[in-house]
């Protein structure tokens, strides 16, 4: 019978994955960013992704046809990668890389709501109040009983003087709260 080599050298997306996340609980950001920057490079090794910021802004379709000839496994795997590293950027309060990563996030899914919310609590922040009302306001035409985007959105609206809506928006956050 062959004997297993232990040293198998092989990627593991989940170990990397889990390393990165047990890192981010432990506070430990740095590390984490490395892990998850390493997953990244695994995975999408040509920078498709996050390399699209160079293109000029004229020409958006070469971003979509770049990332569609990622797999999905790719896709999620990024998503991952991105969004959790934007936690740790955003922890260590580099608040414009992690708003980088999480728009990266939704370069692959649009619809990506935890990146969005994660974009609009930087820029709560950061006191930029209308670009935290337009996150929020995708969150809700996405799904319009995502209470805590209600909640966020009414107190932005507050600190910009716009009492109506905030008001009207904690009025919805209190009936998707009460209707769980």
């Amino acid at each position: 019978m062959p004997k297993l080599n232990k040293k198998i050298c092989r990627f593991d997306p989940w170990g990397l994955y889990y390393d990165g996340v047990s890192n981010l609980n432990k506070k430990k950001f740095d590390e984490a960013i490395s892990i998850f920057d390493n997953l990244i490079s695994k995975i999408d090794p040509s920078g498709i992704v996050h390399s699209y910021k160079i293109y000029p802004p004229n020409c958006p379709g070469q971003c979509c046809a770049l990332i569609s000839k990622l797999s999905k496994l790719q896709k999620y795997w990024l998503i991952k990668a991105y969004g959790n590293r934007g936690v740790c950027l955003g922890y260590k309060k580099e608040y414009k890389e992690a708003i980088n990563d999480f728009d990266d996030v939704l370069k692959i899914d649009n619809r990506n709501i935890k990146s969005l919310h994660n974009k609009a609590h930087i820029r709560l922040i950061n006191k930029d109040f209308e670009s935290a009302i337009n996150d929020l306001t995708k969150i809700i035409l996405i799904d319009p009983k995502h209470s805590k985007s209600y909640l966020k959105r009414s107190m932005a609206y507050r600190e910009i003087g716009e009492l109506q809506k905030s008001r009207k928006d904690l009025e919805n956050y209190k009936h998707f709260t009460l209707t769980k």
